[in-house]
């Protein structure tokens, strides 16, 4: 019985093993990945990842969530033009306790390039940069 009880805990240590290798090595969720460039957006200060899909119909408006550099969250809307001629995101997001912004448009909605503006750790300044939609797997 002794035998039986040790291998059953051998086996639940090995699983829970396995479970956090996996979750350690799985880079974070993300449906689309946004690089930035302009300003202070360079490297990782730049690169977010976002959850979700992006809306596509006329008018549509749909939350963002993600991560940027890494783990430091976002959150903002995306929302498509009444005549369905473009996307534009806002969000807000936190890098090592400095607040950022963004506001950058897709025309067309299908679009993977456009741009707008940004701000990142300096107050009362706002970046132009341009926007492209990227391999989530190319993060710095």
């Amino acid at each position: 019985m002794t035998s039986t009880a040790s291998r059953h805990r051998q086996w639940i240590g090995a699983a829970a093993i396995t479970v956090a290798t996996l979750v350690a090595s799985t880079p974070a969720r993300a449906d689309y990945c946004i690089r930035l460039s302009g300003g202070s957006f360079s490297g990782d200060i730049g690169f977010f990842r976002i959850a979700g899909e992006r809306p596509t119909a006329a008018g549509a408006m749909k939350p963002i969530t993600g991560r940027a550099a890494g783990l430091s969250p976002v959150f903002g809307t995306a929302v498509v033009g009444k005549d369905g001629s473009y996307i534009e995101l806002g969000a807000t997001f936190f890098i090592d306790a400095t607040q950022g912004q963004f506001d950058i448009s897709f025309s067309p909605v299908s679009a993977t390039s456009g741009g707008g503006y940004a701000a990142y750790g300096k107050y009362g300044t706002i970046d132009s940069v341009t926007a492209k939609i990227v391999r989530c797997s190319g993060e710095p």
